[in-house]
C-alpha cells in the first residue's frame, strides 16, 4: 500500500511518552492537515476512515471536556495498533506482504 508511510507517521499524534505531560495534538494544524490529506487520497479505505473518525471524535470529546486527554490517548493507541495489525495480517494473508 503506497500510503503506509503516511499512515504510520500519523500514529504519533496521540502517543503519550512516559513521564511527560500529554500533548494535545488535536490542536496541531499540520497533523490535522495530514489527516485531511490522507482521507482525501484514500477516501474509500476503511482503515483510514475508521482512524480519521476516531481521531475527530476523540478530539471533539476532549475539547468538550467529556473525555480526559490521557484517556483519549489510551483509546487511540489501542485502536490504532489494533487496526494497523489487522491490516498487516490481512495483507499477509493475501500475499501482498512477504515480510514486515
Amino acid at each position: 500500500m503506497k500510503h503506509w508511510p503516511l499512515l504510520l507517521t500519523l500514529t504519533l499524534p496521540f502517543s503519550l511518552q512516559a513521564e511527560e505531560l500529554p500533548v494535545n495534538y488535536c490542536k496541531d494544524p499540520k497533523i490535522t492537515a495530514d489527516w485531511e490529506k490522507q482521507l482525501a487520497n484514500t477516501p474509500e479505505d476503511p482503515l483510514v476512515i475508521k482512524l480519521y473518525a476516531l481521531r475527530v471524535g476523540l478530539c471533539h470529546m476532549v475539547d468538550q471536556g467529556r473525555v480526559k486527554l490521557e484517556e483519549a490517548i489510551r483509546i487511540w493507541d489501542i485502536e490504532h495498533a489494533r487496526s494497523v495489525n489487522e491490516r498487516l495480517l490481512d495483507e499477509m494473508k493475501r500475499g501482498r506482504k512477504k515480510t514486515l
